[in-house]
């Protein structure tokens, strides 16, 4: 499971950095107007979420470390998230952050 997922967030980040560079935006494709950063902040939390599960039921528990490196990772995307309901000025763009997580989540997940 955790191999598909790194197959699905290079995608996914490769069309973040797209859109962030105005080269091509693929959004007016998607269906219900929804932003693809948008999708790719949900599957930032989301993968973070289940690996923080699959790693804790198969391994008895985890670390204090790698409790914060789950959290540190899925920052970008919570404040993205959070952004669009309460706008927050984080004064960088969270966008790029986001695709640049995913690229070296998917990755990693690859090896």
């Amino acid at each position: 499971m955790s191999k598909i997922l790194s197959f699905i967030a290079i995608p996914l980040s490769i069309l973040i950095t797209l859109k962030y560079f105005k080269i091509y935006d693929i959004n007016p494709i998607i269906a219900y107007n929804i932003s693809i950063t948008l999708i790719g902040a949900l599957f930032l939390i989301a993968m973070q979420v289940f690996s923080y599960i699959t790693i804790h039921s198969f391994n008895e528990g985890t670390t204090l470390m790698g409790k914060l490196i789950k959290t540190i990772l899925a920052i970008p995307g919570i404040l993205y998230v959070i952004n669009m309901f309460y706008p927050v000025n984080t004064g960088f763009d969270l966008e790029i952050i986001i695709a640049l997580f995913l690229f070296t989540e998917g990755i990693y997940g690859l090896h």
